[in-house]
Parts: structure tokens; C-alpha cells; sequence
């Protein structure tokens, strides 16, 4: 080793350089401390000896100098002293020794102190040389975990979660979220909210984002209601997440225009429903077990169905809300969430408020789980229709001279939603998909009219308010799960005309049909003399607005059978 020696006596120093260099050391010698200082950043020794009492800058001020301006480094100071006191030797330690040795010198002591701290920079120097190296693949790591974190983050994209109308927050504990934030509006209008919660943190935790995102997002763009998507979800997580990992969400379908939600809650904290008109807050609590612990056969996809009216919010959020601590150890509790929400409430700014709140809570504090929470606000004025853009080339592609047709009987009616197939064979037809509001508008309507109003022989008359409109919904679920005959015939045919086509759908149901004489009346005044249609008439079954939509629509069968014609072109 290089070792200095800092001695004021040049009889003490030549004595213990002597012994030092018979053991194959090299001395670098300092005659007093200003020097020993000098010395210090200019050869880098590996030990230094200190003699306690020197002039001008004595040796405890140059131990204490070299802690301060070498504290990087690892230089093992011992103390050369004839002072023996419990006091002096105290002071030593005190001003940065790690050893002292009295004078005068034993031969064998002081090598085997050198041995010491020569085995001990060694290890010093091998902790060290892996703490680079663990540096290194660390920081490779960290490269590579937050590549990855952007493949996973377009994957796991939150869709429409940046509409005027949301507001959230995500706060992950590291690189990776174990929380997730999805919202997708549907085809026809309103919106699909997944707000996920999976076991654990972290990489394993965000692992199952990746298949719930892509069923949430596909499924919703093809037009399925929301309890088919978590029953999809469901079923995908069961089958590759191991035993004790499963994900605890809430998901929300909001149907703006009807001022209504449905909702479906498993495992994660309840969420609410602001009311700011009334300054409440109603609570939506978990009844169903979390996605992936249950088998298809066993899952239940029941959901709770909720008015959601003008100026209402729906907030959910996740237990890392809850469970953020102060500096404590206190959590910051659900009685802290609520007095937020509640205050908030009256106020409009629930969301602002909360936040804040937990940022003061939470000042200096490490997080110790994801955080998430989200608030969906039910603005009348933001939800103006908007007709998607006409493609300016046309291309005949698909299946753009055919037809189809299928049968449902009682059994596919309570199991089976045939609009998810009948979409993707229609957005397959050359630049139909150009037309996609307003064909999947056509469709949806006249088959939700054939079940809801044929076979299942529903008033629409509860319709006409936010509670009769979830009423509504409660009995159409009931009356397809009891449905024990009944069916519905859809046939679909397109045919290529002047760059465009003709789409025809005719559907018939089992039902016993309607009054449709007044409507066709009405329908012709409109194409006629542009007269507006009755808005109370049939309570809107849904054909006023199928016929401000197509060519042409007419009735069969007493009612029970209707045809609907589009024709749509483009461009060449």
C-alpha cells in the first residue's frame, strides 16, 4: 500500500517509515499538517498515520479536514499519539481516527494493524468495484424497464380518458402500474370506464393491463355492452394470471343522453354519484368478487343500474387513495375522502379538492402504493352528435355484393348479441365504415326495437325520466333472463352502386306488432314538407330517428317486420 506518514518528529517518522517500507509498503512522508494535507490530494495514499500533537495545524484538524474534503474515498486514518488517556483517545475517534497507535512503536502491533486495513481495502475495493457494476446493470435495467413502459403505455393506452368531460389521476409507485385507467367511448354514443386495481405492484402487477386493455378497447369499438366486455375480461384473466394475482375493478357504462349508468363493482373501494344540484353523495359498492378468481360458468356480469343525471359525477379511485400516510404513519382514511367528495360536491370541484388534500397529507412521504382515481361529470352541452367525416375515395373491398341472414330463438336471444357480428361484417364492406354512425344507428335501433318492444313487449313510456329509464333496463334484463320463446329473423343484404351501395336490413320479430299507419303518415309529412316528427310518439321507439337517417323505411306483418334502406357514395 501507499502510506503516509505525517510526523513533526524526524526521529519518530524515520523509525516508523523503516518499519512501514520492511514490509514492503511505500511511504510518502509530511513533516506537519499543512503539508500531510498538500499530500494527501496529490499522491492518493491508502493509509495515513497522524501524529496528534503537531505544530501549526495539529493532527485532529487534519483528520476532520480530510472526512470533510475526501469523504468519496475510503483513507483509514491512525492516530500516532503518547497521549494515553480514556480523553485523548476519545478525541481521536472523535475527529475522524479510525485507530491510534502509542508510541513507542511495537513492531508487531503496527503490522498487524496495517494487514487489517489492508484486508479491509481490499474488500473495500472489491464492494466498490461490484457497486459500479450493479450501478451499471441497473441503470441498464431501468432503460429497458421504461422502453418497455412505453410499448406497455400504447398498448395500455386510457383511450378517451383526455375528453373535456374526465378528469384523472394516476400516481404508480414505480416504473411499472399496477392501477389502470381505461376509457373508450361506444359507438353510439356515451362512454365505457374500466378503472383497475391488480394484486401486487409494479412489472407482475401491470402484466394483466396489457389482454384487459385490448378486449376493453376492442370490444367496445365493435359495439358490445359493457357485461360481455368484463365477462370477456373475466374469463382472459382467469386463464393466465396465477392463483392469488386477480384485478379488482369498477367498470361503467354512461349513456349521457338517457341520464343513466350502469355500473359494475368488484372489489375495488365503492364509488360514488355527486349530486351537485342536492349536495349528495350516493355510494356504489363492491358486490361482486374481483376479475380473474372466478370461472366463466360462475362469473356474474349482473350490474347495478343508476340514474345519472345533468351535472352529476361519477368518481372512483383506487385503495391507494385511502391508504396514502402522512409522515405518522396515519392513513388518510375514507372519512377524509368523503368530507372532500361531500364539500365538493356542492361546489363542482370534488376532484381539485381531493387532490389537493392528499398532496398535503402526503408532503414528503414516500408512496407506498399506486394511486388513481377518476371523475366523470354529465355535461348535457359537451355531448353535441357529431357526424364522422366522408371518406373522399371509394373502394369496393369485402363483402360488398352479399347478404346474410340469421335466426335467433330464445336461447341465443338471453345469450347472444348478434350487433358485435353484424358490425364487423358491415365496417368490412368497402367505405361503408365512413358511414359507421349512422348505419350502426340504423341497425342497433331497429333490433333493439324488434327485441325490447316485439319480444319482449316493453313499454318505452318508463323511458321518458332517469329513474324510469333505469326501471327500464332492471325489467329488460329481467324479462330476457325468464324468455322461454320468442325470436328474431335479421337479414342483411349490400349491393355496389355509383360508388357507393345500397344497404337493406329487414327484421322481424315474434311480437304482436304496432299502430304503424300513424307513424308512416308522419314519416312522409317529414320527407314531404319537412315537418318535424311527434317526440312523444310511441315514446320514442326509436324510428323518428331511423327515418331522418335512411331512404326510406316500412312496416310488414303488422308492425312486427321492418325494412330500412341506405344508400351511401363517395368520391372517386
Amino acid at each position: 500500500m501507499r502510506i503516509l506518514i505525517a510526523e513533526d518528529n524526524f526521529t519518530d517518522r524515520l523509525i516508523l517509515k523503516k518499519i512501514v517500507e520492511a514490509e514492503g509498503h511505500q511511504v510518502v512522508e509530511a513533516h506537519d499538517g499543512a503539508q500531510a494535507l498538500e499530500l494527501v490530494s496529490r499522491e492518493v495514499p491508502d493509509l495515513v498515520f497522524l501524529d496528534a500533537m503537531m505544530p501549526t495545524v495539529d493532527g485532529f484538524e487534519v483528520a476532520q479536514k480530510l472526512r470533510e474534503e475526501f469523504s468519496d474515498r475510503y483513507l483509514p486514518i491512525i492516530f500516532i499519539t503518547s497521549l494515553t488517556d480514556t480523553d485523548s483517545i476519545v478525541k481521536c475517534i472523535e475527529a475522524g481516527g479510525d485507530d491510534f497507535f502509542s508510541k513507542p512503536f511495537n513492531r508487531v502491533v503496527l503490522n498487524a494493524k496495517i494487514s487489517a486495513f489492508g484486508r479491509t481495502r481490499q474488500l473495500y475495493d472489491t464492494v466498490t468495484e461490484q457497486k459500479k457494476k450493479i450501478e451499471f446493470h441497473t441503470e441498464h435495467l431501468i432503460q429497458e424497464q421504461k422502453i418497455a413502459k412505453r410499448i406497455f403505455d400504447n398498448i395500455a393506452h386510457g383511450g378517451a380518458l383526455n375528453e373535456p368531460y374526465i378528469r384523472h389521476y394516476v400516481s404508480p409507485m414505480s416504473i411499472f402500474n399496477g392501477d389502470i385507467l381505461l376509457a373508450a367511448k361506444r359507438p353510439l354514443g356515451g362512454i365505457n370506464i374500466l378503472a383497475g386495481d391488480f394484486t401486487g405492484h409494479g412489472l407482475p402487477a401491470s402484466i394483466g393491463a396489457m389482454p384487459t386493455s385490448d378486449i376493453f378497447f376492442g370490444m367496445t369499438a365493435k359495439g358490445f355492452d359493457l357485461f360481455e366486455i368484463i365477462k370477456e375480461i373475466n374469463s382472459r384473466l382467469h386463464s393466465i394470471l396465477p392463483v392469488g394475482f386477480f384485478c379488482c375493478a369498477v367498470a361503467a357504462e354512461i349513456h349521457f343522453d338517457a341520464n343513466s349508468l350502469k355500473v359494475w363493482n368488484g372489489g375495488l373501494p365503492e364509488a360514488f354519484i355527486l349530486n351537485r344540484d342536492e349536495g349528495t353523495v350516493a355510494e356504489i359498492p363492491s358486490n361482486h368478487l374481483p376479475l380473474g378468481i372466478l370461472s366463466s360458468d360462475r362469473f356474474n356480469s349482473e350490474m347495478d343500474i343508476r340514474s345519472f343525471n345533468d351535472g352529476d359525477s361519477l368518481f372512483i379511485y383506487s385503495d391507494g387513495v385511502i391508504e396514502a400516510e402522512n409522515a405518522d404513519g396515519e392513513m388518510f382514511g375514507r372519512d377524509r375522502l368523503l368530507i372532500e367528495l361531500c364539500e365538493g360536491a356542492v361546489s363542482g370541484d370534488a376532484f381539485d379538492r381531493l387532490a389537493e388534500a392528499i398532496e398535503r397529507f402526503q408532503i414528503d412521504e414516500t408512496q407506498a402504493d399506486d394511486i388513481s382515481y377518476i371523475e366523470i361529470k354529465n355535461h348535457r352541452e359537451i355531448f353535441e352528435h357529431q357526424q364522422e367525416p366522408v371518406n373522399v375515395t371509394y373502394t369496393k373491398s369485402g363483402p360488398s355484393d352479399s347478404e346474410i341472414s340469421i335466426t335467433l330463438g330464445p336461447d341465443s336471444i338471453r345469450q347472444f348479441n348478434p350487433l358485435p357480428m353484424l358490425t364487423q361484417y358491415l365496417m368490412d364492406i368497402g367505405n361503408l365504415r365512413s358511414f359507421r354512425t349512422q348505419v350502426l344507428t340504423i341497425l342497433t335501433e331497429i333490433y333493439s326495437n324488434a327485441l325490447e318492444h316485439g319480444v319482449l313487449q316493453l313499454s318505452s313510456s318508463l323511458k321518458k325520466s332517469a329513474d324510469g329509464f333505469a326501471e327500464y333496463y332492471r325489467q329488460r334484463e329481467a324479462r330476457i333472463a325468464a324468455l322461454k320463446e320468442g325470436s328474431i329473423v335479421i337479414f342483411i343484404k349490400h349491393e355496389n352502386k355509383n360508388n357507393g351501395g345500397v344497404l337493406t336490413i329487414r327484421i322481424d320479430d315474434s311480437g304482436s306488432g304496432f299502430d304503424y299507419l300513424q307513424l308512416e303518415e308522419e314519416i312522409y309529412k317529414k320527407q314531404t314538407n319537412g315537418s318535424s316528427l311527434e317526440d312523444n310518439y310511441l315514446s320514442g321507439r326509436g324510428f323518428p330517428l331511423i327515418a331522418e337517417l335512411a331512404d326510406s323505411i316500412t312496416f310488414s306483418n303488422q308492425g312486427s317486420s321492418v325494412t330500412v334502406v341506405y344508400q351511401w357514395q363517395v368520391s372517386e
